[in-house]
């Protein structure tokens, strides 16, 4: 019994001693990396509260090609948007990567998702440099390019929530 309570007290330690290093680094910046018709998208982690599979999207009358429908999550009604579309570009056929983005409750009360081609994964700004490439949407906040070369332009997901013409859905 006084064996365990030992082991205990040194798992308790070191987990302290492990949180209060990792308290002591410099915060790392992480971006979630999405594709959308080829082109590298980074979100903030902050401003998504998932990313799920692509459900049965109930289509709405008279809307835009690029705003496909409302979706059900777990009971939740989401408006769902083909970001691919909404950009005007050509979506790739591999219709099995693509996925949900859920935006999160920081941006409001909007129930939002965007679909995207595919979820690459985390990237830590840090690793990246920034880019010159001209942003050419309000949303668009920076432009990275990672160490393999690959550019990476990082949405300001409020503003695309709010932008009049993301949110005008019917013609």
């Amino acid at each position: 019994m006084a064996r365990d309570r030992n082991r205990l007290r040194e798992f308790q330690q070191a987990l302290a001693l492990r949180l209060r290093q990792a308290a002591e680094l410099p915060q790392r910046q992480s971006r979630l990396a999405v594709q959308v018709a080829g082109r590298g998208y980074l979100f903030n982690l902050d401003d998504i509260s998932e990313v799920a599979p692509i459900a049965d999207i109930t289509a709405v009358p008279l809307a835009r090609e690029w705003f496909l429908g409302v979706t059900n999550v777990r009971g939740g009604l989401y408006a769902v948007s083909d970001m691919a579309a909404w950009l005007g570009l050509h979506a790739p056929s591999d219709i099995g990567a693509r996925r949900l983005i859920l935006l999160g409750q920081r941006l409001g009360k909007q129930r939002a998702g965007l679909i995207v081609s595919r979820v690459v994964g985390l990237r830590l700004l840090d690793e990246m440099s920034t880019h010159d490439a001209p942003l050419l949407r309000g949303w668009e906040c920076a432009s990275w390019v990672d160490r393999d070369g690959v550019a990476w332009v990082e949405v300001d997901l409020a503003q695309l929530a709010s932008d009049p013409e993301f949110l005008q859905v019917v013609h």
